[in-house]
């Protein structure tokens, strides 16, 4: 590795990590070779008696009208579904009021993904995709303007949004996104030019927020920054609307590429060159809320291997009556037990208004996703 590449990966690190050692958090500050216990002090406060209500309500629609076999089956998110959960204002639960939006808090929030995660994965993974990271960017980093313009449909569901940050060469390297958005000569703009892939909701979204390379005024670096996109500007193509996978088959798992498509300047979100830090940060709140997601999925594994090991008899007993599947069922429920610790803790650092939660929600999916599956 040369002099140069070394010191833009020390550039790069230390815009992701932060430079101010009093302003990290407790995973972060044990790489530093801090132990800031008061960091672990935020308990998650239980949800308000509203929130328990639509907690009910989310499970009852599930129960009614959200069939997971067939979604998993036909691949696709009937739009009465899409409606419905509009309805209950789970597609703008954490968006401001202003907006028509719940306000809930990210622990509030976590418990409707999981009373989705529990029934359809595809269903969870959709909500997650257009209002945990699809509109968070704007949330956070948008104006006045673009607020007012784009979050109220997306928060009724009369929009669906997506996050294209994903390339051939880039997702977990985030850093590494090669689409590039090259000034008009008139100042008016971008052209975009390059291609997404794996993008969920990428193929059937109204909105998406797309991460792309712009210039650095007098050097020959070039910056991710963060832009609004919609589907009818010129240059935009659905390469591949759905995907096809192994799971999760209802949702739409699409490939995007843009071919000098223009977008106006007043559709940059917050300053140019610090889009990775926008993508960091939102991926942050898709993977805590992914946690909570595979958290209700594997309480679900859990009542089911249960109710099989209570009823099920093999060799004149049943399967609970052997000690091999104890052993098996104990080690279900302790990691469920654990994921849902994991899952509540970090949104509670959340809520408490930590600035630094990239290692925790990271470690969050890491570990759910991992003990779901196995």
């Amino acid at each position: 590795m040369s002099q140069v590449d070394r010191e833009q990966q020390m550039r790069q690190a230390e815009e992701v990590l932060g430079e101010r050692l009093d302003q990290i958090g407790f995973v972060k500050g044990l790489f530093f070779g801090q132990y800031l216990n008061d960091q672990l002090r935020p308990y998650p406060r239980q949800p308000r008696e509203q929130v328990a209500a639509m907690v009910e309500r989310l499970g009852e629609f599930c129960r009614q009208s959200v069939d997971p076999v067939a979604i998993d089956r036909d691949a696709e998110i009937p739009p009465q579904v899409v409606q419905g959960l509009g309805r209950l204002g789970v597609l703008g639960a954490c968006l401001p009021s202003a907006a028509g939006g719940l306000e809930l808090t990210q622990t509030e929030y976590c418990r409707l993904l999981e009373v989705l995660g529990g029934h359809c994965g595809s269903t969870a993974l959709f909500v997650n995709a257009h209002h945990s990271i699809g509109p968070r960017a704007i949330v956070l980093f948008g104006n006045d303007r673009q607020q007012r313009a784009w979050l109220p449909k997306l928060a009724s569901g009369e929009w669906i949004s997506a996050f294209a940050l994903t390339e051939p060469d880039a997702g977990s390297d985030a850093a590494n996104v090669q689409t590039t958005a090259t000034p008009t000569h008139d100042g008016r703009g971008f052209k975009l030019n390059g291609q997404k892939r794996w993008i969920t909701n990428g193929g059937i979204a109204d909105v998406l927020t797309v991460m792309a390379r712009t210039p650095v005024p007098g050097s020959d670096e070039s910056k991710i920054t963060a832009f609004i996109v919609t589907p009818d500007m010129p240059g935009f193509e659905v390469v591949e609307r759905r995907m096809d996978k192994c799971g999760v088959r209802g949702t739409a798992t699409s490939r995007l590429a843009f071919h000098d498509m223009f977008v106006p300047r007043e559709n940059v979100l917050g300053s140019l060159g610090k889009g990775l830090r926008i993508a960091l940060t939102v991926l942050d709140f898709g993977r805590t809320t992914f946690g909570a997601s595979c958290t209700g999925a594997a309480k679900t594994c859990v009542a089911a291997a249960r109710q099989h090991a209570r009823t099920r008899v093999q060799f004149g007993q049943t399967l609970g009556s052997f000690e091999l599947v104890k052993a098996k069922l104990a080690q279900m429920q302790a990691a469920t037990y654990a994921m849902e610790a994991c899952t509540y803790q970090t949104a509670a650092l959340i809520d408490s208004g930590a600035g630094d939660f990239m290692l925790e929600t990271a470690m969050l999916k890491v570990w759910s996703t991992d003990e779901l599956w196995t």
